[in-house]
């Protein structure tokens, strides 16, 4: 892992260990072409992605978008290391992107705009989203913090998307209770 400065450190939390290795599951059995993925924070589910796309041994194309806010506006020297050839990252705020966003994925991972993203989940869901596609929000029961991120999960309950709330610890190091909501689109 990278080291960060101490400022960073206190802003960015990695993915827990339990919802990273649910992501390299997940894109390792559904198997998509297109992922598209919000927020780098400390890589960790980057290369969680990674090692599914690689294990599957087929074609794929890898977005990543982020502001850099995280990291002063600028990109962390870590993402030229070799381990991330394979994915395009672009710089961009994560409305601006939805916004002018023409492609289909089948595998989107928002872990971004925590203060903001639900105010385009029906525009991911309905027009981002590709058919038997995968959306997942990061931090959806995080109360504390992002109390406005629970709205992304009542309103997939209210619609009656198919989806799994996955919030539980079962260590007390774990941070699983921050939830990590996987909607399937069909």
């Amino acid at each position: 892992m990278s080291v960060y400065a101490s400022e960073q450190i206190d802003k960015i939390v990695a993915i827990d260990e339990a919802h990273a290795q649910l992501l390299t599951s997940l894109v390792m059995a559904r198997k998509p072409n297109a992922v598209l993925e919000f927020g780098f924070g400390t890589g960790e589910s980057c290369r969680a992605i990674l090692r599914a796309l690689r294990f599957n041994a087929t074609p794929f194309r890898y977005e990543l978008v982020d502001s850099w806010s995280d990291w002063s506006g600028s990109p962390p020297a870590e993402i030229q290391k070799p381990e991330y050839a394979e994915v395009q990252f672009i710089t961009s705020g994560e409305q601006e992107y939805v916004a002018a966003c023409s492609t289909k994925y089948q595998f989107i991972f928002s872990d971004a705009d925590h203060r903001n993203t639900q105010r385009w989940f029906d525009y991911v869901y309905d027009n981002i989203l590709d058919n038997e596609g995968i959306l997942i929000y990061h931090d959806v029961t995080n109360s504390n913090m992002f109390p406005n991120l629970l709205s992304i999960y009542t309103d997939t309950v209210h619609k009656d998307y198919h989806h799994m709330l996955f919030n539980y610890n079962s260590r007390g190091e774990e941070r699983c209770d921050r939830g990590m909501l996987i909607i399937f689109k069909h």
